[in-house]
C-alpha cells in the first residue's frame, strides 16, 4: 500500500473471506461500493475503514478477533515486505504495555518504548532499539496506534502470538525464517531437559521460544543469532513474551544480529544443547576467511561445498562436553563424497551419535525428506562403538505424515540407544544401531535407508499370479473399446477461437482458483483430514495425503492442477477425490458451469501451447517444473462446443487412465511372474 489505512482488492477478498472475483462483482453490481483512492487503474487500493463499513452494512464481513482486527489494520499500514518489521514493532509496543501497567495509554516515543523494554532487558533494549528511527513514520504510527486501542482485558502474549501466525499465513510460502511447531517439538524433545540453549541461524525464533515454553518454567537461557536483522528482532520479542509467560529466573536470552559462520556473536560460550534449522546450499559461507578458525576440530576445515558441515562444528564448538546438538539438515549432507572426511572424524571420536530420516513435506520451504542430526561434544576418553539410524519416512502408515507417530518413533528410539546403545539391536526394520566400523567405509555414507534392510515382497502364489495374468489380457482387450474416435479438424472453431488467460477468467468471476494455504506455529492444527496430493492428480488415484479438517475442500467439477511437476497436468477431480482436502503444490480451478466446461477446461489446460508455455516459462529446480497457472490459457467458445469438445477429453482422460493401469499391473505381473519362474513357483509350458 501506498499509505496507512489503505486495503487492495485481496485485501478486501481476505476480510470478507472471499475470492477476488467477488470483489470484482461487488464493484460491478453496488453503486454504494467504496470508490478507490489512490493506486492504478489496474492495481486500486481503497480506504479500510470505508471498506469495512461497506462489508459490514451488506453484512459481509466476518466476525473478527481482536488481533485479526489489529491484524487488518497493521497488513493496510505496512504491506509486502514492511509486515515483518511491523511485527516486531507492535509485539515491542504490546510487550511495553504488559511491562509497565501503570502507564498511559499515549502513543509512547521511540525512546519512551525502548526505555520500559530497557528496564525489564537492557540487551533486548539495544537490538529493537536500533530498528526504531528518532521519530515515528505514518504507517509506524498507524500500526502502533492499532495496538493500542486493544482491550484491556486482552492478553498481550497471546495478542502478539496470533499476529504472528496471521503474519505467516500472509508471507505463505515464502515463511522460510520459520521451523513448524511440530517439527521444532520433534527436536526438543530429542534434546531433553536443559538450562541453556544456541541456535545460530534461528530465524524468528520458532525454536529458542519453543525451548523456554518446553522448560516447563525452569529458567531456559537461550542464545541466538541470525542474518536477518528484522527476524532476529521478532525472536527477541517472541522470547521476551516466553520467558514472561513462563515466569522463570535466571540470566536473560540473548539474540544478536550477524554472519553466525563470519562472526560468531558468542565466541567461547558453552552451553548445553544447540538446536537449529541452518540454510541449506550456501555458496558463498565464509570459506576463504575461515580457514584457521577454532571451530574446525573434527576433519579441520570443510570444503567449499559442505557448509553444512561448518554448521555442525559450530555446534559442536558451542556445547559443554557431553552436550547434546539436534541440527535439521539435507539428505545430501550424510553421503556426499567431499564430506566424508569430516563424517569419519566424527564417528571415529564419537561426536556423530543419531541420523534420523523425516518423511517430505514437514517444511514448507522444501519438499525433500530432511534428517536430523544428534551430536554429543565428547566427554572424557568415551569411544561409542554404534551409531543410531532412524528411518520414519519409510514407517508404516504409507505416505500419510502423522507427526505425532513420526515423533514417537524417532524419540522413543533416541532414547532406548542413549540408554543402552550397544544393546539397542533393530526395531522392525525402522531403526537400528550400526557399528561404527560398519559405516567407515569408502563411502562413509550415514543415510538411514542405507543401513535399514529392504522391505521384503509379499509370498508368491501361483495361482495369484496366473489370474492376474488373465486378468491383464482382458484389461488390454479393453483397450480399443475405450480410446474415442476423431475426424480431421479442418478449419475447427477451436483452432479460431480467442484465448483468455486463468488471471483474466478470475477476474471476469468465470472461476475461482483454490490453494492450501501453509500452517505453522504454536498451535498447528492436526493433519487428519484425507488430502489429495500431485501425485494422486497425476495417477488418478485416491487422495493419500492428509490436510487440517478446515482446509479447502475439493469439489465436483473442480480441476486440480500440481504446481510442480515434471509436466503440466490438469485433471478433473474423480469420485474418489471429491470431499477431500487440497493438499499442498496442488491448485483447485473452480469454474462456473453456466459458463466453462470442467472437462474441456482440464483439457486444454494441460495440451498444446500451454504444455510448451508452462515448460519455458516455468521457474525450474533440477527437473522439476513450477508452474505459474494464472498464466494458463484457454480458448473461449460457447458453453456446447465446449461439452462436445469436452466429452472427447473425458474419454481420452479414461483411456489414458486405463493406459497406465495396464501398464502399473503388467510391470508388477511381469516381475512377479519373473521371481515365480526364477523361484520355481511357476515353469514355462511345454513346447513354449
Amino acid at each position: 500500500m501506498d499509505q496507512p489505512g489503505m486495503v487492495s482488492s485481496t485485501g478486501i477478498a481476505k476480510l470478507a473471506g472471499v475470492g477476488r472475483a467477488a470483489v470484482s462483482n461487488w464493484r460491478r453490481r453496488y453503486a454504494d461500493f467504496p470508490q478507490p483512492v489512490a493506486g492504478t487503474a489496474t492495481s486500486p487500493a481503497f480506504d479500510l475503514a470505508a471498506v469495512e463499513r461497506w462489508l459490514s452494512s451488506q453484512g459481509k464481513l466476518p466476525a473478527a478477533s481482536a488481533p485479526e482486527r489489529i491484524w487488518r489494520e497493521i497488513e493496510a499500514a505496512s504491506g509486502g515486505p514492511d509486515l515483518a518489521g511491523a511485527l516486531w514493532l507492535a509485539g515491542t509496543s504490546l510487550f511495553a504495555r504488559w511491562a509497565d501497567a501503570e502507564g498511559g495509554a499515549e502513543l509512547l516515543s521511540p525512546d519512551r518504548l525502548a526505555g520500559v523494554v530497557r528496564r525489564v532487558h537492557p540487551v533486548a533494549a539495544d537490538l529493537l532499539a536500533k530498528g526504531m528511527p528518532e521519530a515515528w513514520s505514518p504507517r509506524e504510527q498507524a500500526v502502533l496506534a492499532a495496538v493500542e486501542r486493544l482491550e484491556a482485558d486482552e492478553e498481550p502474549a497471546v495478542v502478539f502470538e496470533q499476529l504472528y501466525q496471521q503474519y505467516l499465513s500472509a508471507r505463505g510460502s515464502a515463511s522460510d525464517y520459520m521451523t513448524p511447531a511440530g517439527v521444532a517439538r520433534l527436536m526438543l524433545q530429542l534434546a531433553g531437559p536443559v538450562g541453556s540453549v544456541m541456535d545460530a541461524a534461528c530465524g524468528t525464533g520458532s525454536l529458542v521460544a519453543q525451548a523456554v515454553v518446553a522448560g516447563g518454567g525452569a529458567p531456559v537461557q537461550c542464545f541466538a543469532q541470525d542474518l536477518d536483522a528484522t527476524a532476529a528482532r521478532i525472536t527477541q520479542v517472541r522470547l521476551l513474551f516466553a520467558h514472561r509467560l513462563a515466569g522463570a529466573g535466571g540470566p536473560p536470552s540473548i539474540v544478536r544480529v550477524g554472519d553466525s559462520l563470519r562472526a560468531d556473536a558468542f565466541p567461547g560460550q558453552l552451553v548445553d544443547a544447540v538446536v537449529s534449522n541452518p540454510p541449506f546450499g550456501l555458496h558463498d559461507w565464509g570459506h576463504d576467511q575461515l580457514a584457521y578458525d577454532q571451530r574446525w576440530a573434527f576433519g579441520g576445515l570443510p570444503p567449499r561445498t559442505e557448509p553444512e558441515l561448518a554448521w555442525v562444528q559450530d555446534a559442536l564448538a558451542h556445547l559443554e562436553p557431553g552436550g547434546l546438538a539436534v541440527l535439521l539438515m539435507p539428505p545430501a549432507a550424510a553421503s556426499r563424497s567431499a564430506g566424508r572426511r569430516i563424517r569419519g572424524e566424527l564417528l571415529r571420536r564419537g561426536a556423530l551419535r543419531a541420523v534420523i530420516g523425516l518423511p517430505a513435506g514437514l517444511l514448507p520451504s522444501t519438499s525433500i525428506g530432511l534428517h536430523i542430526w544428534i551430536l554429543r561434544r565428547p566427554a572424557g576418553g568415551e569411544q561409542p562403538s554404534h551409531m543410531l539410524v532412524v528411518d520414519t519416512a519409510s514407517a508404516p502408515d504409507g505416505r500419510k505424515v502423522d507427526l505425532a507417530a513420526v515423533t514417537d518413533t524417532a524419540v522413543d528410539a533416541w532414547r532406548a540407544f542413549d540408554r543402552e546403545p550397544a544393546a539397542f539391536g533393530e526395531q522392525s526394520g525402522v531403526s537400528r544401531a550400526v557399528p561404527v566400523i560398519e559405516l567407515l567405509d569408502e563411502d562413509i555414507d550415514v543415510s538411514p535407508a542405507r543401513h535399514l534392510p529392504a522391505d521384503v515382497g509379499p509370498e508368491l502364489d501361483a495361482a495369484d499370479l496366473l489370474a492376474a495374468r488373465d486378468d491383464l489380457v482382458r484389461h488390454l482387450a479393453s483397450l480399443e473399446r475405450s480410446i474415442p474416435r476423431f475426424v480431421e479438424g479442418g478449419e475447427s472453431s477451436l483452432a479460431s477461437a480467442r484465448r483468455a488467460s486463468l488471471e483474466e477468467l478470475t477476474r471476469s468471476g468465470s472461476l475461482v482458483i483454490h490453494r492450501r494455504l501453509l500452517r505453522s506455529g504454536a498451535e498447528d492444527a492436526p493433519a487428519n483430514a484425507p488430502a489429495v496430493t500431485g501425485v494422486d492428480v497425476v495417477r488418478c488415484a485416491a487422495p493419500s495425503g492428509s490436510a487440517p479438517a478446515d482446509a479447502v475442500s475439493v469439489e465436483a467439477g473442480d480441476v486440480l492442477v500440481p504446481s510442480l511437476g515434471r509436466a503440466l497436468i490438469a485433471r478433473v477431480a474423480t469420485d474418489e477425490q471429491v470431499g477431500a482436502r487440497l493438499g499442498p503444490s496442488l491448485r483447485a480451478i473452480r469454474a462456473d458451469p453456466q459458463v466453462l466446461d470442467p472437462w474441456f477446461l482440464a483439457g486444454v489446460l494441460s495440451a498444446g501451447e500451454n504444455a510448451r508455455e508452462a515448460a519455458r516459462t516455468s521457474s525450474t529446480m533440477r527437473d522439476v517444473m513450477r508452474v505459474n497457472v494464472k498464466r494458463l490459457q484457454v480458448p473461449v467458445l460457447p458453453l456446447e462446443d465446449q461439452k462436445r469438445y469436452g466429452e472427447a477429453f473425458r474419454r481420452l482422460a479414461e483411456f489414458e487412465a486405463v493406459l497406465a493401469r495396464a501398464s502399473d499391473e503388467g510391470r508388477e505381473l511381469a516381475r512377479g511372474l519373473s521371481d515365480a519362474l526364477s523361484s520355481g513357483v511357476l515353469a514355462p509350458e511345454p513346447g513354449e
